[in-house]
């Protein structure tokens, strides 16, 4: 195995670009593999490592809050550089995250601000009423064995959230970010429909099937174990399952409450009852080849290159029940709605409508729009990466030249905060954002068409670069500066004092001075914002304030700012 070469490898570029310890370069290596970000990313928004006023992160190497508009996710790392993992350090990291996130800092233990904060994050999407999804990741740079696998089982059995990954994990979830986005090796596959156990006559039922123009549509019941053949020869020819699911629906949520639900009916004594309570699984197909008949006794339907496109959870429990025990599925059934179509806006119609409980990834529908060929061409002539789908920040030949990196998802957002003047929006809903941009892509009649119509002369590339410099600065002066010497709001307002910098025209060279002008600013408005909320005995908070259009306003007001609908065209 190459694993040591290649994470070697990784960490030494690592230690080099960042001047960075081997240690805390294995720190964030772990952290971008595991949440697919850039280097860079995780330096300034997922590391506790704090340059400025030393340790204090509270036995936390990494801390995220992945917070969108309808969902939100707390991923907590605990990274060791040693081969080694011993049952106190799991204990250790248990109750750390306990004693910071879930007794708010009980212990009263002293935190640095990135620690700070997350928890100040995560306290505010909980008293706005979200359920928050937890992720512990313990990483190790060793392996887990027979001899260490009872204590790490016994630890994971014990936390729900907690999951031990070892240096072969890393290895393989580097592996498969860099296989992301290689195109998938064709995959031909034939279910075996079940007939039915009511119409006993000559040839029993078994399929609808219908055509509607150009796309066939066909629907049946399939044997669960059937169904993880499908993933067996996915993995099989593209060494993994998840190139069988569409771009455009999210990963795997692990077990949160629908997922352990699933797993419940398919453990349970009404296993079979499994098909009425669940939704089943739509799959598109490029090919689909239907039987007129029954064939000697069967009913086969042949598909190339099947894509499930809803039902990705209720897939993967499926198929992790089948790896721990193959019997659990006898059985069990699914229903199965099958089209065959080549038509990738027909693929996304039929995603977006079949997923209405599950947000689209906007990320990965946006990726391969013409506009954001241009962005990532004029980035790299300025020597930075700009990355549109996961797994590239890994790829060694388009990052290892980069003097630095960014996702294409966090420079759209921050242009959203600038040129479309909606701070808070892009710090409230990513997604949305995200939506907006893809439908103004594809939309005439959308009114940001003429810019991210793909045309090579728009004006958007000039202002996504801007926008990109503007947060770079932002970013910088926030991880840069001593605490003790600001006001706390800094962590709290990157879109905000972005959104200054751009209402102040400022360029790269008047960026410090512009800074100065919207920091002392926005500390202003918070300061009057805090009197006023205290004077009607109404606590404050950071973060549920700069995801309010009031802190634009109060902005604008404090710095004399025009809003946008005043501004004639021609100007913005």
């Amino acid at each position: 195995m190459n694993k040591k070469l290649f994470l070697d490898g990784f960490i030494d570029r690592i230690s080099t670009q960042f001047s960075l310890s081997s240690d805390l370069s294995f720190e964030i290596l772990s952290i971008a593999a595991f949440l697919d970000m850039t280097f860079n990313e995780v330096i300034d928004n997922a590391s506790t490592i704090v340059h400025k006023s030393g340790g204090h992160d509270g036995g936390i190497d990494g801390v995220y809050l992945d917070e969108d508009e309808h969902e939100c996710i707390l991923h907590v790392f605990q990274i060791k550089h040693s081969g080694d993992v011993g049952d106190n350090v799991l204990s250790k990291f248990v109750n750390d995250y306990r004693n910071i996130f879930v007794l708010d800092n009980a212990a009263n233990i002293p935190l640095n601000e990135k620690i700070q904060t997350a928890l100040a994050n995560y306290r505010s999407a909980v008293m706005s009423g979200k359920v928050v999804e937890t992720k512990l990741y313990f990483v190790f740079n060793g392996e887990i064995t027979s001899q260490n696998r009872p204590l790490i089982k016994r630890h994971e059995e014990g936390s729900e959230y907690l999951r031990v990954y070892d240096s072969l994990d890393l290895y393989e979830r580097i592996d498969d970010l860099l296989m992301e986005h290689k195109k998938r090796k064709d995959v031909r596959f034939s279910f075996m429909a079940e007939k039915s156990n009511i119409s006993l006559k000559h040839d029993p039922q078994a399929l609808i099937s219908f055509q509607i123009q150009n796309i066939k549509a066909i629907n049946f019941r399939l044997s669960a174990l059937e169904l993880c053949k499908l993933l067996d020869v996915e993995y099989e020819i593209n060494r993994r399952v998840d190139t069988v699911f569409s771009e455009n629906i999210r990963g795997f949520l692990r077990y949160n409450k629908t997922n352990r639900k699933i797993r419940e009916t398919l453990e349970s004594d009404y296993a079979e009852y499994f098909p009425f309570l669940n939704n089943g699984i739509t799959i598109v197909a490029e090919q689909v080849k239907i039987p007129r008949e029954m064939q000697a006794g069967f009913y086969p339907v042949e598909a190339k290159n099947p894509v499930i496109v809803n039902g990705l959870q209720t897939t993967h429990v499926i198929y992790e029940t089948y790896k721990k025990n193959p019997q659990q599925l006898d059985g069990v059934f699914v229903l199965i709605r099958l089209y065959e179509t080549s038509e990738q806006d027909v693929l996304s119609r039929i995603t977006d409508a079949t997923n209405t409980q599950s947000p689209i990834n906007f990320r990965d529908k946006v990726s391969n729009k013409d506009f954001n060929s241009y962005a990532r061409a004029l980035f790299q002539m300025r020597g930075i990466g700009y990355f549109t789908k996961r797994g590239e920040g890994f790829d060694t030949q388009s990052a290892l030249q980069m003097k630095s990196s960014v996702h294409s998802d966090i420079v759209l957002k921050f242009w959203y905060a600038t040129f479309e003047e909606l701070p808070e929006v892009a710090k409230n809903a990513k997604s949305k954002v995200l939506e907006e941009i893809f439908e103004a892509s594809q939309s005439e009649n959308h009114r940001l068409f003429r810019l991210f119509n793909g045309d090579k002369d728009s004006p958007v590339y000039q202002q996504l670069f801007r926008a990109y410099q503007m947060y770079t600065f932002v970013t910088q002066k926030r991880n840069d500066v001593d605490r003790t010497q600001i006001d706390d709001s800094v962590y709290y307002a990157d879109e905000l004092l972005t959104y200054g910098l751009y209402k102040l025209g400022a360029n790269e060279t008047e960026f410090e001075e512009a800074y100065q002008k919207v920091y002392m600013a926005i500390v202003e408005i918070v300061t009057r914002e805090k009197a006023a909320l205290s004077a009607r005995g109404i606590s404050y908070s950071h973060n549920s304030y700069f995801k309010s259009a009031k802190s634009r306003f109060d902005l604008n007001t404090q710095m004399g700012f025009i809003e946008k609908e005043l501004v004639t065209e021609g100007l913005m």
